[in-house]
Formats: C-alpha cells, structure tokens, sequence
C-alpha cells in the first residue's frame, strides 16, 4: 500500500504547476498564463539565446493533465522610433492520445503595466464531421496567472 501512495504521490507532483513566477513583461514570458477559456499555459523554460519555449498546456476540463508544449518567443528587431514594437511568440501543443494538435502564434505586448499575449490560433482535430471542418481557427488571449 506504501509503493501505491507514493507512486500517486509522484505522479500528482509531475503535474504539478511549476513554482515560478508571473511573468512580468515581454522580455522573459516564462511563466504561467491563463487564456479565454481558462486553461493553464505554462512556459517552464525560455532559453535566452535561442528563444526556445519548453512547457506544459493544462486545459480547464482536465487541470490535472498536463499536455507537452513547445515553442519560440524572439525579443529581437526593436529600432529606435519604431511605435508598435512587440515580442513574437509561437508554440504548439500535442494533445497526445486524443490525437489534435493546437498551435498559437502571435505577440506579446504591455497593457496596463502587465504582459498580454495576443494570438491567432490554428485547432486542428483528427475527427471531424466534414472534411474542411478538422481545423478551426481562433483568437486567444493569455494573461499572466
């Protein structure tokens, strides 16, 4: 019965949200996030050089499920007098044996003293009623959590 908890127990902390901070501007979105629907993006790497996004999609339905998500962010092509500067984020996550994919790109940009991630989402699902109905496109907002 010992072996059985503690398995349990390892399991839970593997899905876990990681023990980081919100993110605080578009220079480093590493973080958790929260989008329309209430799911949890968390990006629980950002390497600084290459701009590479390791993390994890919690969908609101099945918070403990953590689904893997993988991505880039580039801080890069700021020039002096440029107005509507914003950092490029694009990532994906594989709903694994449900067998869809969903992948996001779009901007991070500063509203209210605060990072807001605006994007253009493409849900693509291998089962669908019609042949033109297996990707649906969307808009998506992800707020610091």
């Amino acid at each position: 019965m010992k072996v059985n908890l503690i398995s349990v127990a390892l399991m839970a902390a593997s899905f876990a949200l990681p023990a980081v901070a919100s993110p605080t501007s578009c220079d480093n979105v590493a973080g958790n996030w929260k989008n329309n629907l209430g799911a949890t993006i968390s990006f629980d790497t950002v390497d600084e050089t290459t701009g590479q996004i390791v993390g994890r999609y919690f969908p609101s339905s099945m918070p403990e499920r953590a689904f893997p998500l993988t991505g880039f962010t580039n801080a890069n092509g700021k020039t002096e007098g440029e107005q509507h500067y914003a950092v490029t984020v694009s990532f994906a996550v594989s709903f694994q044996e449900f067998g869809g994919i969903t992948s996001w790109t779009g901007i991070c940009r500063m509203e209210d003293e605060a990072p807001l991630i605006e994007t253009e989402d493409l849900i693509v699902a291998p089962m669908a009623d019609y042949v033109w109905s297996h990707v649906i496109a969307n808009h998506d907002t992800l707020r610091p959590q």
